[in-house]
């Protein structure tokens, strides 16, 4: 295989588990334009919030349609905080404009609600393989595979290289899994195919721990950006990875407190 990592140059954005934080989103939108794509790799809700489900998916909603007005690409899968299941709509006390409810009516279309901010042709949802052109003229393809409790994991087509595979768990017995188990059937499904990156998000970082963010796969490299998990008290930005496909290079940017940063780099040579 040739150096598919020199054509074409991009920077992609890789984060994850936000949780509904909402300072989070607001970085979002400070920083996408740097950006040739962003990739949310699930977990945009919380399924605890005290306000339930349809605050969140209000806010989400108006978040993407400023977010769109930048041009910028962003890809989303979903993770297992966005299954919405048996966790309450909306909690008793809490209300609703009444100009918000055409933004209910729009989600109510769709039969899970991501596919709802699906709104133009710069964003790429679940079941989506999507080729995303650049700023720059350059394309690459994104698939986004949707969470499913069971761990299953649809299978798909492979896409002509480069392209990236979001998926919220990491795939399994792998050291950016650790030292949750990872998805059996994402880690079969990326050795048989190799596609050129890999992107999870589910297992937080953790003091104390190797907190491995990166593990290639035969041609594969694998990432998980290892989000800061929920506390009383959390860092301005989120954990994040730059994939920057011109310096062949990953660069992790992870909170090791609510002060203090660590940047960790792995160099991505050529296949």
């Amino acid at each position: 295989m040739g150096c598919v990592l020199g054509n074409p140059k991009v920077k992609l954005l890789l984060t994850a588990d936000f949780h509904f934080h909402k300072p989070w989103f607001d970085w979002i939108l400070r920083v996408a334009d740097r950006y040739d794509l962003i990739c949310l790799a699930g977990d945009l809700l919380d399924m605890f919030h005290p306000e339930g489900v349809v605050p969140q998916l209000i806010y989400v909603y108006e978040w993407m349609q400023i977010l769109l007005k930048l041009r910028v690409p962003i890809a989303l899968c979903s993770g297992n905080h966005d299954l919405l299941g048996n966790n309450p709509i909306l909690v008793p006390g809490v209300s609703i404009r009444k100009d918000k409810l055409l933004i209910l009516g729009e989600f109510a279309k769709h039969r899970h609600w991501l596919r709802c901010l699906k709104m133009n042709h710069l964003v790429a949802v679940d079941d989506d393989s999507k080729i995303v052109r650049t700023r720059g003229g350059e394309a690459i393809t994104v698939v986004c595979l949707p969470y499913a409790a069971d761990g299953h994991v649809q299978p798909l087509d492979p896409a002509a290289h480069p392209y990236l595979i979001l998926h919220h768990e990491p795939p399994a017995q792998t050291r950016i899994a650790e030292p949750k188990d990872g998805n059996r059937e994402f880690a079969l499904l990326v050795a048989r195919q190799q596609p050129t990156w890999t992107f999870s998000g589910h297992v937080h970082f953790s003091l104390g721990a190797e907190n491995q963010f990166s593990q290639r796969i035969g041609n594969c490299w694998c990432f998980n950006c290892r989000q800061t998990p929920q506390t009383d008290i959390l860092p301005p930005e989120p954990n994040f990875i730059i994939l920057d496909t011109k310096k062949r290079e990953a660069s992790w940017l992870h909170w090791l407190s609510p002060e203090k940063t660590e940047e960790v780099k792995v160099s991505l040579p050529c296949p």
